[in-house]
């Protein structure tokens, strides 16, 4: 299961020095990614390539510019993953506020909802309690860490089953599930993420995301498993939840390994990082900035590789970042240990394009004599994985894959 993060405060929170005893730590078979959606320099991330996508917006603490520009695209992004039968949790958190400077232009940030049926209130309070769906034991325990709401208005009105939350004793809605094309798109009051209240707020959060997963998953209405029912199982059922738990995980990894095959960004270096480790290579990501993204190392053949990775829908030419970046890494390494190591480019090019349909040239002429002339090894991610698949389904070993690669240069050649 993916499950993407889309808040500026819970960003922060993860990735400042001081707060690293805050990291969350997700259950097993449970990948997390987290972003920043008010990032000026754009959203990296696509709504639609995670099961569950949590959306946290608050008024930003200097600007609102990333917010305006891209809100667009997860507006766009939502609405192709709902109809895909993915589930998107809103978790408002501010006045649908407008540019706080004049260039900045998008969509505000809660009317893009609209066009699923849900209009959000600037009605502000604390009295929350569950109602309908919402009394599913995930969405109680969720309610008891959140500390206030957004009323929520929704066309047509919501049936009494849909409500997850309403204003004390009132009809006033404040969380709702609302079913869309084949997804589900969920509106609840935001958690408290205060010292005291984080880790348990996040845990409860995840296993609200995990309830809606589940669901899907299934694809059929049925109602949540208390915990207690797990004790009553007969013993088969219950090897069979574990066989089913080891099976996702294993599953999983191949699922991140083939994303190699059509990713980009810092995901295709985190998936090539599973690909090496599959080669028994001591895989290391390298600092952002730096002109290399991995080292990696081989103990028994005491052999080292420096890595940069790219994906781009053409192909690498002379004037690719890449080929500047590794040219600088070359002087910058000269007299050093690292002297030794293969230096190697693997490009997922042509990602968007099923490998059939991928023309046979990745790199240019110019790219392969200049790089190849300076001892530089270029790979496709494809060419990447099918050795891997080679080695896992017998027909080839490993270590002398990883020879291969340390003593080629220019276009890699299986043997």
């Amino acid at each position: 299961m993916r499950i993407l993060i889309l808040s500026e405060t819970i960003y922060g929170i993860q990735y400042r020095q001081s707060y690293k005893e805050w990291k969350i730590k997700p259950p097993s078979g449970v990948e997390i990614k987290v972003a920043d959606p008010n990032d000026s320099e754009g959203l990296f991330y696509s709504v639609f390539d995670y099961d569950v996508t949590i959306l946290h917006i608050t008024s930003g603490e200097y600007n609102t510019i990333g917010y305006f520009s891209n809100i667009p695209k997860i507006s766009n992004d939502t609405s192709i993953a709902l109809r895909h039968g993915r589930s998107i949790i809103c978790l408002p958190q501010s006045k649908n506020f407008h540019p706080e400077r004049s260039r900045e232009i998008g969509e505000p940030v809660y009317t893009w909802l609209e066009r699923f049926g849900i209009v959000l209130r600037s009605n502000w309070g604390t009295d929350i309690k569950p109602s309908g769906a919402g009394r599913a034991h995930a969405i109680q325990e969720y309610l008891k860490c959140t500390w206030a709401y957004f009323q929520i208005v929704s066309k047509p009105d919501v049936p009494p089953e849909r409500r997850l939350a309403v204003v004390d004793d009132t009809e006033i809605l404040v969380g709702l599930e609302h079913p869309y094309e084949q997804g589900t798109l969920v509106v609840l009051p935001p958690p408290n993420l205060s010292e005291k209240t984080y880790a348990s707020s996040m845990s409860r959060l995840l296993d609200v995301a995990m309830r809606y997963y589940e669901r899907a998953q299934r694809k059929i209405a049925i109602g949540d498993t208390p915990d207690w029912v797990e004790g009553y199982l007969p013993r088969l059922a219950t090897d069979l939840n574990r066989q089913i738990q080891e099976l996702s995980a294993k599953k999983l990894r191949y699922d991140k390994i083939a994303y190699v095959l059509y990713g980009t960004g810092d995901e295709l270096q985190e998936s090539v990082t599973l690909l090496l480790l599959e080669f028994d290579l001591d895989v290391k990501p390298q600092r952002r900035g730096a002109n290399i993204d991995l080292t990696a190392n081989h103990a028994g053949l005491k052999i080292g590789f420096a890595i940069e990775v790219t994906g781009t829908k053409g192909v690498i030419n002379k004037d690719s970042n890449k080929v500047s970046q590794a040219w600088q890494y070359l002087q910058n390494r000269v007299g050093t240990s690292e002297e030794n190591d293969r230096l190697v480019i693997i490009a997922n090019t042509q990602y968007h394009l099923d490998p059939k349909d991928r023309t046979k040239e990745s790199f240019t002429p110019e790219v392969v004599k200049l790089l190849g002339d300076n001892k530089i090894l270029l790979v496709t991610a494809l060419q990447l994985y099918d050795e891997w698949k080679s080695v896992h389904e017998g027909h080839k070993v490993k270590e002398d894959i990883v020879k291969e690669l340390h003593s080629q240069f220019g276009l890699y050649t299986p043997k």
